[in-house]
């Protein structure tokens, strides 16, 4: 299991905050874009390939591919404009 907690205008449009998802086998912040990304259209569109996102796992800024481990806290940042 993992604890996801999704922000800003990403919350809006997936219309959830936080959830828990099964990750018993693990991987990678690559792979749980995959997994979200085929709920459905709605996902898909949200968490886009050309969209650029942020992970935080376990409380660390991912500046790359990491590995989810089980139990997990994993924050997913929407991209951000402006400057």
């Amino acid at each position: 299991m993992i604890y996801i907690q999704y922000f800003g205008p990403l919350a809006t449009e997936l219309g959830t905050r936080t959830e828990s998802l099964p990750w018993d086998n693990g991987g990678t912040t690559d792979s749980l874009l995959q997994l979200l990304r085929s709920r459905n259209s709605r996902w898909e569109a949200a968490l886009a390939e050309d969209k650029i996102f942020k992970f935080v796992v376990q409380k660390q800024i991912c500046h790359q591919v990491t590995n989810i481990p089980d139990e997990a806290e994993v924050a997913i940042l929407p991209p951000v404009t402006g400057g």
